[in-house]
């Protein structure tokens, strides 16, 4: 095509036509613009179409990585609704006889209460967003918010685990180390003794100390702010499952 103007302007600069010339000189140089006009557009356009790509590569990671953690997410949930369930059995038999006290396997009840973990998810997908730069890519902005809240979610649910941890190992399991036996306890424990303390222990002796009833109630009390937490962690990543699903 340029060839052919450029025979074209020659013809015409041959024959001494300067008006002819110019009209067929601006067409050649609107042809040239045009031509860059579309090739600016079709790379335009093939960008976009690796964002696309590349927008859908992240959301298909972050949906299987939630997904994943959601799943670990209900264990850790089923857990502490067992732990709190055996909290609040314990403190309810506070104060009870001796004969009421042996109807319950108490190292059984103990045992789980302290039987305790913490959720920790994986976040690569968020962490490489962050890392790389890539947030703008995700054009959703409500998945962004979702994730600014999973963030924030998170430091509070290791707030939580800290308090709880923190009331579990310095304050009530200090407290059973020298008024129960740990041995009996972690027998139904991840331990699992064969057999009992040949030490003479009598666990039921704590349910008649004050001091025994308030670990349990500071204890119940951080499980129950933990549980929040993860409560909260579940509507989130719920939220980002649906937004990131295909």
């Amino acid at each position: 095509m340029i060839n052919f103007f450029r025979k074209i302007r020659k013809k015409l600069a041959d024959d001494n036509k300067p008006l002819k010339y110019m009209r067929y000189a601006i067409g050649e140089i609107l042809l040239v613009v045009v031509g860059i006009l579309i090739a600016l557009q079709i790379n335009n356009w093939n960008e976009h179409q690796k964002e696309i790509k590349e927008e859908q590569q992240i959301l298909n990671n972050i949906n299987n990585e939630f997904k994943n953690n959601h799943k670990l997410l209900e264990k850790h949930q089923n857990l502490y609704l067992e732990v709190w369930k055996s909290t609040n059995t314990i403190i309810s038999m506070v104060g009870l006889s001796e004969t009421e006290l042996k109807k319950h396997n108490l190292d059984s009840l103990l045992s789980k209460i302290i039987d305790i973990y913490d959720f920790n998810p994986t976040e690569n997908s968020i962490t490489e967003i962050l890392a790389s730069g890539k947030l703008n890519v995700i054009s959703s902005d409500p998945l962004k918010k979702a994730l600014f809240e999973w963030s924030a979610g998170i430091k509070e649910k290791e707030d939580a685990w800290e308090t709880l941890d923190q009331n579990t190992q310095n304050m009530f399991l200090p407290y059973l180390a020298k008024n129960a036996s740990l041995k009996n306890i972690d027998s139904y424990g991840p331990l699992n003794w064969n057999e009992k303390s040949r030490l003479k222990s009598d666990n039921s002796q704590v349910f008649q100390d004050i001091e025994f009833e308030n670990h349990v109630d500071n204890h119940a009390w951080s499980v129950a702010f933990y549980q929040i937490t993860l409560d909260s962690l579940e509507s989130i990543s719920k939220k980002i499952i649906r937004l990131t699903n295909d």
